[in-house]
């Protein structure tokens, strides 16, 4: 990849076939991008082709982190994962967007929508007529209790989550690897093409895009950033950190971090929240 992109930029050229306008002069135009803006917009080289996929290479991805962490330190792996449907009420809440609800408006006539349809009174004294030759001929069969060829109405709650619908979900994947410390999570986790696994065999996961890819997914379709809490295995202190992305420089950007007091029998590792658009009832 770093051949490619040359180290974390990638050149994107226009082609002869006239694909795109020359510039003024006549030549061809030249636009570059960098490593994050490429990834973005071609999402689908890691796994990310459409929303059910990329909550679960989401998952996928952060779940082998986890094991990657276990192993460097050589424990067994402890993973825990957790995915919570978020509403979009929560989501935009999340996200600082309030919305004015019906008691914050200053003329609720304005908004009145009981307004009368054409027919409607004629409608509702055929109605009144019906109901009135029902009870007579219920008082006729002398109080007769409900027939018994008659069935109870079922009523069938509608799935908000229907498969293939987009829905918004909050996942957790916490390990007991062997953490980092404050000044290497916006590198590994805010910058693509940047890990430290390009020295050894791979042997699961896409080097330097798994984790920063549910980062880019996440800006992409909920715009909230990523929550990490980590610490070293002989820490007395932890690091919580929110981090968000600059993809068009590929930059990380930190928007919050502070340390946290450990507890003698404190796990350590790695804890990574992030808030995903996805397709759970197809992809389950």
């Amino acid at each position: 990849l770093n051949k490619v992109f040359g180290s974390s930029t990638a050149m994107v050229k226009a082609s002869r076939g006239g694909a795109s306008s020359p510039g003024k002069s006549g030549r061809e135009v030249v636009v570059r991008k960098s490593a994050a803006e490429f990834f973005t917009e071609n999402q689908t080289i890691a796994g990310f082709d459409n929303p059910g996929k990329a909550l679960y290479t989401t998952i996928r991805e952060l779940v082998e982190n986890g094991l990657d962490a276990a192993e460097s330190i050589r424990v067994a792996p402890e993973i825990r994962v957790t995915v919570q449907e978020v509403s979009q009420a929560a989501l935009d809440a999340g996200r600082g967007v309030v919305h004015a609800g019906p008691e914050a408006r200053r003329d609720a006539a304005l908004f009145a929508t009981n307004k009368k349809k054409p027919g409607a009174a004629k409608k509702k004294k055929h109605d009144d007529e019906s109901q009135s030759l029902k009870d007579d001929d219920d008082d006729d069969a002398g109080g007769a209790t409900q027939s018994s060829s008659s069935k109870p109405t079922m009523t069938q709650d509608t799935d908000s989550s229907s498969k293939g619908s987009t829905m918004y979900y909050k996942v957790t994947v916490e390990d007991n690897g062997c953490g980092m410390t404050a000044d290497v999570v916006p590198e590994a986790l805010g910058r693509v093409l940047s890990g430290s696994k390009y020295g050894v065999r791979q042997t699961r996961g896409k080097f330097g895009l798994g984790a920063k890819m549910a980062l880019i997914w996440a800006k992409k379709s909920t715009g909230v950033p990523i929550d990490v809490w980590t610490a070293t295995r002989d820490a007395k202190t932890a690091t919580r950190t929110t981090l968000d992305i600059d993809v068009q420089h590929n930059e990380p950007r930190v928007l919050k971090q502070s340390d946290e007091r450990l507890d003698a029998g404190q796990q350590r590792g790695t804890r990574l929240t992030v808030i995903v658009g996805g397709a759970w009832a197809g992809y389950k």
